[in-house]
């Protein structure tokens, strides 16, 4: 893709069977613990400015729009954006999974057409999010569209495991107080490395990854 060499996988599968477990060391390359609590903050603040997050991360100053501004900044497209109703999609996957334990609508929308235009560099990564209870388990499914397994997966699967524990903890809270965590379920269209990771990514799978609690 765009003239760059990569290994590739196509609509891989991801289970992450304990949310609460979803940071690593690794010698050569654990989870980037300081960019991840920096992307929490902006995420769950719900801004969309290119000045905070471009200090943690250079690469967003790559994608940014004009008016400094990004896409892809999540949390501003489930906290803060509201629709005709005037509801967030999290109080919308929130709200239905109140009023229905058993329901299919509780969905989270992160690509949406108008970011459909040629010449936009900030083409969000992820599809949706659904959340379900089943067997008194909250699950959560993310499907993206593409994720690079070195700088993408890390991040985005400890983003969308916090999201799952925060939503259950509301559950348990508001409605169903003896809910418990589900799995989360990682899908990606093209799960890829590119050329300039390759060695990289070899010399992490020579080391031990022990999971950080």
């Amino acid at each position: 893709p765009r003239g760059m060499k990569i290994n590739e996988v196509t609509n891989a599968v991801h289970i992450v069977e304990d949310p609460t477990s979803c940071l690593y060391e690794n010698e050569r390359r654990g989870s980037q613990l300081k960019y991840i609590a920096a992307e929490t903050l902006y995420y769950f603040a719900g801004r969309r400015d290119l000045e905070f997050i471009k200090k943690y991360a250079a690469f967003w100053e790559q994608i940014a729009n004009e008016d400094a501004t990004v896409n892809s900044a999540y949390g501003n497209l489930i906290f803060t954006e509201v629709n005709k109703a005037g509801v967030t999609q999290w109080d919308w996957a929130f709200q239905s999974l109140v009023k229905d334990k058993d329901t299919r609508q509780a969905i989270l929308l992160f690509n949406k057409p108008d970011y459909q235009y040629f010449g936009n560099k900030d083409v969000i990564c992820t599809l949706n999010g659904v959340f379900n209870i089943r067997d008194n388990r909250l699950h959560l499914t993310v499907n993206m569209r593409s994720n690079d397994a070195i700088l993408g997966t890390p991040t985005d699967i400890a983003f969308f495991a916090l999201l799952q524990m925060q939503m259950c903890k509301i559950l348990k809270e508001e409605a169903y107080p003896e809910l418990e965590l589900g799995r989360l379920t990682h899908i990606a269209n093209s799960y890829h490395i590119y050329e300039r990771h390759f060695t990289l990514a070899a010399e992490m799978v020579a080391k031990q990854f022990k999971p950080v609690n």
